[in-house]
């Protein structure tokens, strides 16, 4: 499951629609080698496929070492409030191999790792530690996006098929172990 998210489909659109997005929204005092032409795109996606990418890896590698189970459990509960409840904090809180629930260290890992990747090859101003926590916390989000969409899978494919998008297509918010 980690090997799809890390290499599947989305690892690399993802990265583009933000590169897209800083391009369009540049962070105050970018560099116009960053936020101008078609190498500044090349570059900011280079960037966030790089975060994603270490993030997944970390994750994965750490989950393995830890001996944490890195699917998503999904909620028993029907009360939407206490789904999402669940899915962020799946996100701090997760399962041992065993069942039993721990602390996300796999998590927060790769979080780190995505956020401090970047002092290697951001741009003076935002390759410190500052930007190194922001981007961090970027990738908390995104996996805490990604439980929130897994919680949900099964309403988003009935809608995708409700709004008669093909089958491949809709399938695809499903986690590949709900397959």
């Amino acid at each position: 499951m980690e090997a799809h998210i890390t290499f599947g489909p989305a690892a690399f659109v993802v990265p583009a629609g933000e590169a897209a997005i800083d391009m369009a929204l540049p962070p105050h005092r970018y560099p116009a080698a960053w936020s101008d032409g078609a190498g500044a795109f090349g570059r900011n996606y280079g960037a966030d496929f790089v975060r994603h990418t270490t993030g997944g890896l970390t994750h994965f590698a750490t989950a393995a070492v830890l001996r944490e189970d890195p699917r998503y459990h999904p909620s028993t509960s029907a009360n939407f409030g206490l789904r999402v409840i669940h899915a962020l904090t799946f996100t701090l809180v997760d399962r041992s191999n065993s069942g039993r629930h721990t602390i996300a260290v796999s998590n927060l890992a790769g979080s780190a790792a995505a956020g401090f990747i970047g002092m290697a090859y951001y741009p003076d101003g935002f390759n410190d530690t500052t930007h190194a926590y922001q981007r961090a916390a970027v990738e908390v989000t995104t996996f805490g996006a990604h439980n929130i969409i897994a919680e949900f899978a099964p309403e988003l494919v009935h809608l995708a098929h409700f709004f008669h998008l093909p089958d491949r297509l809709a399938d695809s918010f499903l986690p590949p172990d709900r397959k």
